[in-house]
């Protein structure tokens, strides 16, 4: 179309700016580009409403149409990429200062045919973001954004609406905060898991926090971004039960109250729950999660009484939105406990949960879909979840452990399967227990989402070649010897660490808990593993169970950290940060792995009746852990102190700087109790955790082995009474400590 000029011609009408522009320029800005040079146009969805973009550039400026914004931002991500030689992620969020007009590129387009793009765990905001300030979340929005996210969940400040509602509805302020716990923990409250653990919050952090979340939302709204926000479960403490019928539920030993769903009790608090999130928070988004019983078994197997909770919970939370004159909403709930307690969720049980639950009105999360997917068993026609709008996700990383691992072909594989697979699919997503690790599975996750990323297995290979050249700044000449030197070790890293199969992670030695003259030490189920009628198995990340080729590939693994090391000298700017990252990481992972041998030393002498080899052994393995502490501390993201001042931030006094610090310390640790089941769950190879931590148990483990050692053999039976106490203690000192403040 056209516009008539005064002198009778015809002049063409410049398209109108989408109206998200300035949101996008603003993603842009942060990226390092200069955002003056950029022009954003609208354009209408494609077919079946598929998010769509297409970038050009030329004559210095970038032009990019999308229906949406985040579109519009995975277009600035493929434009870094391929004009730029950058691949924007975690570790290297800017390209580097680049004055000028921005570099010419060829029409490209980009398409998504899924609506829901999911990212966040419930816990990412225990092991992960309970401390991040608005600077950590404007980057991780932006990361988001880049990387195609629809729906994050955001849970910040959600113990603030708790408060609040627990305060209204007669609960003394004292009482509730007691209840609500501490920061990092208190996803698990949220979900019904646990309370009364940790904290005091200090006294402005509901105002901190709040201020904190209607910040965040404000910005994903900007971007086109739908938030899930969390919903009311029913979970209690016990002086406000009420009147009427209050289940109970369990989980690692603590036992919480649980309102029935649909008692008038419960609908009460949901209605006051509703009003104060809404207040705090502003409008709903539609979108909310919620799982009563997300690792526990419910309080009933009677079909007919888990029909009662489906639909109540559901109705609570269609009331509160009723109420707000907003639509009903979608309930978003985690497929996880049909896995993790698969002997109660019967096929019977499933159906009956949500059977009068407005299917379109759920969105169901196929958590763990790279090792245990669920949706050919609950989601195909059918199945007890036939017909249910859901999301195909990939877990991955469990409680922020240390470990490389992946199974990129496999991740391709089953991606590329879905839109041919079970009906009903609405997207893909990433719940990831912890965020800001193995960047080249969640890279490769998300392009994934896109109709440019890999078609199959049989093209990771170039998708692979692209993801290193870009990471390190290489792509300018491909052929050149450093880049080869990058593309040769990586190959080594793919085919081994991030090889078939590889889909749990590699259990680290150094966390393991020495307990006793033998192994395997503590039995503890590995993460994620349903609780099944037998006892769990036994796993101290050092025993003969745990794979063979691990420790066949540290060879060839050694060999890559070397190559990569001698780039450093051709890397410069951000890729010099991100391919030390990776150096650390990759170093990090030989030495850990390696400690298996020097712990199988200790426990041979000490069988052996040699004081003297057990303390030569853990010479060795004392060398390893210092080696593997000093590595890490070259890294700000791989030192302890960086997590404690995080946490140390939020207190306004030295008592609540000093309480953040003893959580934030805790869960790292000892986790819960001495006697929870997650005792060193969200171990890492942290600075000052490895030589503070590990090491002294470790050390005590052998002094107590060299010292009964010199009697004569050590049976693996010997009592261990004295080194359980020495162990206990060395961890209870270190989560209680607190810094000194001058």
């Amino acid at each position: 179309m056209g516009a008539h000029g005064a002198g009778g011609g015809v002049t063409a009408s410049a398209p109108a700016e989408a109206p998200w522009a300035d949101a996008v320029r603003g993603v842009a800005a942060r990226a390092g580009l200069d955002a003056t040079r950029l022009t954003l146009e609208e354009v209408p969805a494609g077919p079946a409403d598929r998010a769509r973009a297409e970038l050009c550039a030329g004559h210095g400026r970038l032009t990019v149409r999308a229906t949406d914004p985040v579109a519009a931002s995975v277009a600035l991500g493929r434009y870094t990429r391929s004009a730029l030689g950058t691949r924007l992620t975690w570790l290297r969020p800017r390209v580097d200062a680049r004055p000028g007009p921005l570099p010419d590129a060829p029409r490209t387009v980009v398409s998504s045919p899924h609506a829901v793009r999911y990212h966040l765990n419930v816990v990412t905001f225990g092991y992960t973001t309970p401390f991040w300030d608005w600077d950590r979340w404007e980057r991780e929005i932006d990361w988001m954004a880049l990387h195609g996210v629809t729906h994050p969940l955001v849970l910040v400040a959600h113990e603030a609406v708790l408060a609040e509602t627990f305060r209204r509805a007669g609960l003394p302020a004292a009482e509730a905060a007691v209840w609500i716990g501490g920061a990092a923990h208190f996803p698990w409250t949220f979900m019904g898991g646990m309370h009364s653990f940790g904290g005091p919050l200090p006294a402005r952090w509901a105002q901190r926090r709040t201020a904190l979340a209607r910040r965040i939302l404000a910005r994903l709204r900007e971007l086109g971004m739908t938030a899930v926000l969390p919903g009311f479960g029913g979970h209690v403490p016990p002086s406000l039960a009420g009147p009427g019928p209050v289940d109970e539920i369990e989980w690692q030993g603590w036992r919480i109250p649980l309102l029935r769903p649909g008692s008038g009790r419960a609908r009460e608090l949901q209605s006051i729950f509703g009003r104060v999130q809404r207040e705090l928070l502003g409008p709903g988004t539609g979108y909310y999660a919620v799982d009563p019983y997300i690792e526990s078994v419910p309080p009933s197997g009677d079909p007919a009484y888990l029909r009662d909770a489906g639909r109540g919970t559901y109705e609570a939370l269609a009331a509160a939105a009723r109420a707000a004159d907003e639509p009903d909403p979608v309930w978003v709930l985690q497929g996880w406990p049909f896995h993790y307690q698969g002997a109660f969720w019967t096929p019977d049980r499933v159906a009956a949960y949500l059977a009068d639950v407005p299917a379109d009105r759920t969105l169901v999360l196929d958590l763990w879909g790279e090792h245990v997917p669920l949706h050919a068993a609950l989601l195909a026609d059918g199945a007890p979840l036939a017909g249910r709008p859901w999301v195909w996700c990939a877990l991955h990383n469990f409680g922020g452990r240390p470990a490389l691992f992946g199974d990129l072909a496999g991740l391709v594989r089953d991606v590329r399967a879905l839109p041919d697979g079970v009906p009903h699919l609405r997207g893909v997503g990433l719940a990831p227990e912890a965020v800001e690790n193995n960047e080249v599975f969640y890279e490769l996750a998300t392009d994934l989402a896109w109709d440019d990323g890999p078609h199959s297995p049989a093209d990771l290979d170039a998708w692979l070649r692209d993801f290193v050249l870009t990471r390190y700044g290489l792509s300018g000449d491909a052929s050149s010897g450093p880049a080869q030197v990058a593309l040769c070790a990586w190959h080594t890293i793919s085919s081994t660490l991030y090889g078939a199969g590889r889909t749990r992670s590699v259990p680290t030695p150094v966390i393991a808990r020495p307990w006793a003259a033998g192994l395997p030490f503590p039995a503890q189920r590995s993460a994620g593993e349903a609780v099944g009628p037998q006892p769990p198995t036994p796993s101290s990340n050092v025993d003969a169970e745990n794979d063979p080729a691990v420790a066949a590939a540290l060879p060839r693994l050694a060999e890559a950290a070397r190559a990569l090391g001698s780039l450093r000298d051709h890397v410069a700017g951000g890729a010099a940060d991100v391919l030390d990252a990776d150096l650390a990481e990759l170093t990090g992972h030989v030495l850990a792995q390696g400690t298996r041998t020097h712990v199988r030393g200790i426990l041979a002498a000490a069988r052996a009746g040699d004081p003297d080899g057990v303390r030569a052994h853990m010479t060795r393995l004392r060398t390893d852990l210092l080696t593997l502490d000093t590595l890490a501390a070259e890294r700000p993201a791989t030192r302890v102190e960086t997590w404690i001042d995080a946490a140390r931030s939020w207190g306004g006094t030295p008592d609540e700087r000093d309480a953040l610090e003893r959580e934030a310390r805790s869960l790292v640790s000892v986790w819960g109790g001495q006697h929870n089941g997650l005792h060193d769950y969200a171990g890492r190879h942290w600075h000052g955790l490895v030589r503070d931590l590990y090491l002294p148990r470790w050390q005590a483990w052998a002094d107590w082995l060299a010292d009964a050692a010199a009697a004569g053999p050590v049976p693996p039976d010997t009592d261990p009474t004295a080194l359980r106490e020495r162990i206990v203690a060395i961890e209870e000192a270190w989560r209680g400590a607190t810094r000194v403040e001058p």
